[in-house]
């Protein structure tokens, strides 16, 4: 089935009060030509969010039944449905999410679900923080978190109400916790552009084609399935993030069982997992991502002549033990390589 019309998501997200609807005012504001469909969604019965966004010709849907993430299998698909029948009266999607969305299970189906992702590519999640609060949101909130690790443009938001060396803090901070995340720097009266066009995210271009690697859903046309299980918040304590290089391939069928049985059975604690790998055999870099215990496996992008090969890959979660995860991929070289660190 061909379809010209593709809808790019942008998910926004961000802890209570950080200022999502703020900044999703001024995106419509900035981009008036551009046709958005926007998910909108509030905690509580009463949803109030969709009143205080600048309206146009948008198209608001709002859920407000409960947290986008636990909603997914109740209403986010039908809406899927529904925006791809009338997908040429739309540009883009943007999903607001509410303060204590899980991104991971916002995120699972524009990953790992290949109709969705094939139709609704994601450009990428952005992740508010307040640079007044943010310290105190990480420090006694877990779904704080997990917004920031899991994301791909981290916005310090409010940066006009503290002093330049509290930002640079907070741009460290945030870098230990995602350091595969751009952070940028905004407020109110001077937000940033957020072009992923322009490849401004550490590991751009994400999900975009069909995993070769991995089965995935079957279903090769709309409308798409509920899926039958039902994604649940998990709830961690401290965050770390453990990055590796290597210099080289990988072993794909190797890669591909080890990080299946981690995740399945050794990843208590891991918000996020991201890959750049050097494959055996392949002229194409590949892209790993772990969504909860679900691995999404991809081409990325062809390697460029005389390009030097290497695999960066990061785990960030809680508590994080280094040289089990080192040891974990040393087993995923390929077979040669294996020999080596025997």
């Amino acid at each position: 089935m061909e379809n010209t019309k593709k809808l790019p998501v942008t998910i926004l997200t961000g802890f209570l009060g950080v200022g999502k609807t703020t900044f999703l005012n001024h995106i419509l504001q900035e981009n008036k030509n551009v046709r958005y469909a926007i998910i909108e969604n509030e905690f509580g019965e009463q949803g109030i969010d969709g009143e205080l966004v600048v309206h146009s010709d948008e198209t608001i849907v709002e859920l407000n039944n409960g947290c986008l993430c636990c909603t997914l299998n109740d209403n986010l698909y039908d809406i899927l449905n529904e925006l791809f029948d009338r997908r040429e009266e739309f540009d883009e999607i943007i999903i607001e999410a509410t303060g204590v969305a899980d991104p991971t299970g916002l995120a699972q189906p524009f990953i790992a679900h290949p109709m969705v992702k094939k139709q609704f590519p994601l450009r990428g999640i952005v992740c508010l923080v307040d640079s007044l609060m943010i310290e105190e949101h990480l420090r006694e909130t877990e779904e704080a978190k997990g917004q920031v690790a899991f994301c791909d443009v981290l916005l310090i938001n409010k940066t006009d109400l503290v002093v330049e060396e509290q930002v640079d803090f907070l741009v460290e901070k945030l870098q230990q916790i995602n350091p595969i995340a751009k952070i940028m720097l905004g407020n109110k009266n001077d937000f940033p552009s957020i072009n992923f066009d322009q490849k401004n995210s550490k590991m751009e271009e994400i999900f975009l084609q069909t995993n070769p690697l991995i089965s995935g859903v079957e279903e090769d046309q709309f409308p798409i399935q509920k899926p039958h299980s039902h994604h649940h918040h998990e709830h961690t304590k401290e965050i770390n993030s453990q990055t590796f290089i290597f210099d080289k391939p990988f072993d794909p069928a190797s890669l591909d069982r080890h990080l299946f049985v981690y995740l399945m059975f050794q990843s208590a604690g891991l918000y996020r997992m991201k890959g750049l790998f050097w494959i055996e055999g392949s002229d194409d870099q590949y892209l790993a991502q772990s969504v909860g215990k679900q691995l999404d496996f991809e081409v990325y992008r062809p390697w460029k002549p005389g390009e030097t090969r290497k695999s960066m890959v990061v785990f960030i979660g809680k508590n994080l033990q280094r040289e089990g995860l080192e040891k974990l991929l040393n087993r995923c070289l390929s077979k040669e390589m294996q020999n080596h660190f025997k």
